[in-house]
């Protein structure tokens, strides 16, 4: 899935993403599935899964979460 940072708390490790597929809602992700060189920060693309909330009853969250430039590159072997 395909989608923006619209929230990143650096203090606090966690942020959220709007998502392209459901701009009604945003979704959580959390640092340590955060695999990028880069610091997440707003208005960054991303690319990611859905995984299960971090507790039961929570809402699914991103995981394997990842620069969508980045992304990209890995596809294509850095050629566009």
């Amino acid at each position: 899935m395909l989608g923006t940072i619209q929230q990143y708390a650096a203090l606090n490790r966690y942020g959220f993403i709007l998502s392209d597929n459901d701009f009604r809602s945003q979704i959580f992700f959390h640092i340590k599935n955060y695999h990028g060189s880069l610091i997440p920060e707003k208005g960054m693309r991303v690319e990611f899964d859905l995984g299960p909330g971090f507790k039961p009853g929570l809402p699914d969250q991103a995981i394997k979460v990842i620069p969508a430039d980045t992304a990209e590159k890995a596809v294509t072997g850095g050629a566009k």
